[in-house]
């Protein structure tokens, strides 16, 4: 799909007496979900307990296929570091838009972390809040018997996920509601993130009881013919028609994101600093993935999947030989369709050697939505040996508000990086799936 250039509205000026972002803290919301579908809550106006006026060091990350952050820091004697509980409270962030002249919600997400650092001249508090999609991380599959699908569309078992993630049930058959319900429900969208039909894609799984739902959302998604997803913070959900005060986990099929023809990015334009990198950890033309063969012998032969490029073994073709990469971690999966779908989606995201920029956009240059998230940008860069005029997809967008309210709004474009945060979490997905072979 391709974006059609567009008029530009004038814009509306920040209001007068306030910035650009603002951080609003709010109760967190319960409902009973007795159906296969979202219920109603409270709305963010009535639910906000303050607004954080007095917060710094704000920085709100995102990227693909990945629960969105935001941290920021608070003196710790001031009344509204009182106000936050850890757990209790959700924060949202608010960032003026000036083509529709009102405040976007930006972001909603649990106060999950804190740290106090006192001296004898100050003390400050740091929070740091994920949104809705990370925890699904902290929701197990409590069912002693797991669940099972055939010929399902992968739709329907991502709502499945979301259903259960709402609903817990311990293992007596006690449903944990409604501290359980999480205020997020599925949108099924295309690239645009319009409303489409379900996709047709069937699938068949088998998923262990104590597999972690955010986890086995991830792998479904991440297989061939699979799909991305992001999460939208209420306030900005509403025409996806959720009932009022949820989230949209919303699920993009065939993919996230459209070619943009109204704009580019380019170095020494809207583009002020780059950073390109080429790492070969990014890169396999061969791919391997074992799974479980639901066998207690050791000695039992593994049930795996591979595939590979041509060029790993076509030496005529180019000079690159063959990088071999592994997926160990798919012990959850005891299907052999499963694995091959698993290893032609990894296959299809490393195979080809993509360069990872990060874009550091000159100020006031960048505007909401231009670009989004998933969607491809050309990309222009004339200095020493790069000469690039290329296509690159929006993986990564971080805003970084300084104590002035100005922003600074660094892109990732190419192939997403590897961070500590990832790279911790996929050890701990490994150490859990084989717990549960």
């Amino acid at each position: 799909m391709t974006a059609v250039l567009q008029p530009l509205a004038a814009p509306v000026a920040i209001p007068q007496g306030r910035g650009r972002w603002r951080l609003t803290l709010h109760r967190r919301v319960f409902a009973p979900n007795p159906l296969m579908q979202p219920a109603a809550v409270p709305t963010w106006d009535k639910t906000i307990v303050v607004e954080l006026t007095s917060a710094r060091g704000r920085r709100l990350e995102q990227a693909w296929d990945t629960s969105a952050t935001l941290t920021f820091t608070v003196d710790g004697h001031d009344p509204a570091a009182a106000a936050i509980l850890e757990l209790q409270h959700d924060v949202m962030a608010w960032r003026w838009d000036e083509k529709s002249g009102a405040d976007v919600c930006m972001f909603r997400g649990v106060i999950s972390q804190s740290e106090d650092q006192i001296s004898e001249q100050s003390h400050t508090v740091t929070f740091t809040a994920h949104d809705y999609f990370a925890m699904l991380s902290r929701r197990l599959v409590a069912q002693l018997t797991g669940l099972s699908f055939a010929a399902t569309d992968q739709d329907t078992i991502a709502r499945t996920f979301m259903y259960w993630s709402s609903r817990t049930p311990t293992i007596n058959g006690t449903v944990l509601q409604p501290g359980s319900y999480l205020p997020m429900w599925t949108a099924m969208v295309g690239p645009s993130g319009a409303t489409r039909a379900t996709s047709g894609v069937l699938r068949d799984r088998n998923y262990p009881g104590g597999s972690i739902y955010g986890e086995l959302f991830d792998q479904l998604a991440k297989v061939d013919q699979g799909f991305d997803y992001d999460v939208i913070p209420a306030p900005a959900a509403t025409s996806l028609g959720l009932p009022a005060g949820n989230d949209a986990l919303r699920v993009f099929y065939p993919s996230q994101g459209v070619a943009r023809t109204d704009m580019m990015l380019v170095y020494g334009g809207n583009v002020s600093t780059i950073t390109r990198s080429v790492n070969s950890s990014d890169y396999a033309n061969y791919q391997r993935v074992v799974g479980n063969n639901g066998s207690s012998d050791p000695n039992a032969a593994q049930l795996a999947a591979d595939t590979w490029n041509t060029d790993a073994n076509n030496t005529g073709q180019n000079s690159l030989g063959l990088w071999m990469d592994a997926d160990n971690g798919s012990s959850d999966m005891s299907l052999l369709a499963t694995l091959q779908q698993r290893a032609a989606g990894l296959l299809a995201t490393s195979g080809i050697l993509i360069p990872s920029y990060t874009l550091g956009l000159r100020a006031d240059r960048y505007r909401y939505g231009s670009p989004n998230m998933g969607d491809t940008v050309n990309l222009r860069i004339r200095s020493g040996r790069l000469d690039t005029n290329t296509p690159v997809r929006v993986v990564g967008i971080a805003y970084a508000i300084n104590d002035d309210d100005d922003e600074d709004v660094t892109l990732t474009v190419g192939r997403p990086g590897v961070s500590f945060t990832r790279l911790f979490t996929t050890i701990g997905r490994d150490i859990n799936a084989l717990a549960r072979r």
